[in-house]
């Protein structure tokens, strides 16, 4: 292999330098980055299908929101996209990881962080107006009351990690890569993030809710290009909304009327108030 030929190899594909060449690893990898949620989350449940009814019974008493096996399985995902990365010998940053400096991805995540909750503010008297007013969001935020703050913490790191690495440094990267079109990488990316979300948690309802910071973290990436900052904005923002659990459960009916007060004030941005 030339000099050449070997920098090549090796060199972070980006959105100026489209029409690298497709192989069988990247697409494999760009099945279990845009899909590969779901996928796990049917088979998980085909195989739950399979068990006898006594053990069935005792999973459906527990949601799956606060089993956190559902939420450890997810780091199947980026498990497998890292041992199709090696198996194709590139390097972690062909999925984007990589920094500036340490004072620049703090400043990226400061302002990341920001601009999240900040939208969130701006945008609640519109969503308080739409659909069901943000009642399915507060019952599925809600639901995750039910565990203890390192468990929750544990989820919203979790969901940063595995849904960055898969959604946005994975997809986005090796679309730009393949295509050279920051809009069509960051549309899949951001669809895919979106509709990944739909399932036994979240409804339609909190799904449209959620499209919104699934759309401002894509063009955060597509903005930072470093998966590193992003995973940091996705687990903070994630964080502070799972660690107001108990106040979305009892909005939403499912916690103590003791707390109805409190409640009012960490979730009136869901009413637009």
């Amino acid at each position: 292999m030339t000099d050449r030929a070997r920098t090549n190899r090796n060199k972070p594909q980006g959105a100026a330098t489209p029409g690298v060449e497709l192989t069988p690893f990247t697409a494999a990898g760009l099945v279990v980055a845009l899909v590969g949620f779901r996928l796990l989350n049917r088979a998980r449940r085909a195989i739950r299908a399979r068990r006898p009814d006594s053990a069935r019974s005792a999973e459906r008493t527990r949601p799956a929101a606060t089993d956190l096996r559902e939420h450890a399985w997810k780091w199947a995902i980026p498990v497998c996209l890292l041992a199709l990365l090696a198996a194709e010998g590139r390097s972690l940053a062909w999925i984007g990881w990589r920094i500036e400096s340490p004072a620049v991805a703090l400043q990226q995540v400061g302002v990341g962080v920001a601009v999240l909750v900040g939208l969130n503010v701006l945008s609640a008297p519109v969503w308080a107006r739409v659909g069901d007013r943000g009642d399915s969001l507060a019952a599925g935020l809600g639901a995750f009351a039910a565990l203890s703050v390192p468990e929750r913490l544990f989820v919203a790191v979790t969901a940063g990690a595995t849904e960055e690495a898969a959604f946005h440094g994975y997809a986005i990267e090796r679309l730009l890569a393949l295509t050279g079109s920051a809009p069509l990488a960051g549309g899949v990316g951001f669809a895919a993030f979106a509709v990944g979300h739909l399932g036994d948690t979240w409804d339609r309802h909190a799904v449209a809710r959620i499209a919104q910071p699934a759309l401002v973290t894509t063009l955060l990436y597509l903005q930072f290009r470093s998966l590193p900052v992003l995973i940091a904005i996705h687990a903070l923002h994630d964080a502070v909304a799972l660690l107001l659990a108990d106040r979305f459960a009892s909005r939403s009916g499912d916690g103590d009327s003791g707390t109805d007060e409190e409640a009012s004030a960490a979730v009136r941005w869901l009413d637009g108030e």
